[in-house]
């Protein structure tokens, strides 16, 4: 009876000592196993894949799925990148491809307004012609926007006066604003606004904003640069039509409008290129709609 018991009693110690070295090699597999998932994750491009310390049948299942699903998702990554380069291939073609004939067309028709003989035939060219200058920004801005998104377009991070570039850029759309009769408030600092930032990333993201105020606009256009803590906040402000929550969160998307019928002058790429440039040079954007009014404020860090 005792050796029954000795041997009982000693079984239970052998197994209890196997369960306890089962369930440390279980534990040292799991955090194994997070280690590399981590350091993985922080890896772009790497054709790693996760091992085990101890052959423990369900830990090394779990591994064999878990490195199949890293293997498509790679697999899916390279055939997205291989559309995305062909992509802005074709974009490139594209716009080389129809430059040449739309100034060509562009010409003509100017032509053709020169030897006009009547209103109603002056009103129709003029409707060609914008037409023809729409799509011609259209395809310089789906140009621009693929050689912002492939990094082909980079940045410099040097001091600038943003105030100035401000200043060039509402001096630029002077003659826009005469045309429909308004006059915009400006309210600048006397001193300069240095930033770390890049002179024709900064003005093409004044540009575009301001082109976007001109065509979308309502008036009371106010345009202003604030000293707030360590930054520079520049505001774009106008009247508006009524915006939504959704409007608000979609405005910086890639062709986003909100004129559905797309009849005025827009592509739905100025904000968005906007925006792409505005973080590579480490400022914020965001879109605001108040009391009738739709405003623009971009945050610069100033540097002294």
């Amino acid at each position: 009876m005792k050796n029954i018991w000795a041997f009982t009693t000693f079984l239970f110690i052998f197994m209890f000592v196997i369960l306890i070295f089962y369930h440390l090699y279980y534990r040292m597999n799991i955090k194994h196993i997070t280690k590399q998932l981590k350091e993985i994750m922080q890896l772009k491009d790497t054709n790693q894949l996760l091992t085990v310390i101890a052959k423990q049948r369900d830990i090394t299942q779990l591994v064999n799925q878990l490195n199949n699903l890293m293997r498509d998702v790679r697999r899916s990554r390279i055939r997205i990148k291989r559309l995305n380069r062909n992509f802005r291939q074709s974009i490139t073609n594209i716009s080389h491809d129809l430059r040449t004939p739309l100034t060509t067309a562009s010409g003509y028709v100017q032509m053709l307004q020169a030897s006009a003989v009547n209103e109603e035939a002056l009103e129709y060219l003029a409707v060609v012609l914008e037409r023809q200058n729409m799509v011609k920004v259209l395809l310089e801005q789906l140009f621009e926007y693929v050689r912002i998104e492939s990094g082909e377009i980079t940045y410099g991070h040097i001091p600038v006066d943003a105030k100035k570039i401000l200043t060039d850029v509402l001096a630029m759309y002077y003659d826009d604003f005469y045309k429909i009769g308004q006059e915009p408030t400006v309210r600048l600092p006397e001193k300069p606004c240095m930033v770390q930032g890049d002179e024709q990333g900064i003005k093409r993201v004044f540009s575009n904003i301001l082109f976007n105020a001109i065509i979308h606009g309502k008036g009371e256009y106010c345009f202003e640069i604030q000293e707030v803590g360590s930054s520079y906040v520049f505001t774009f402000s106008n009247l508006s039509e009524p915006m939504t929550k959704d409007d608000l969160d979609y405005i910086f998307e890639r062709s986003y409008t909100k004129d559905k019928s797309r009849n005025k002058k827009t592509t739905g790429l100025g904000l968005t290129i906007a925006k792409e440039i505005t973080k590579r040079l480490n400022g914020t954007i965001e879109a605001f709609y108040n009391n009738g009014k739709f405003s623009i404020s971009i945050l610069f860090p100033k540097i002294s």
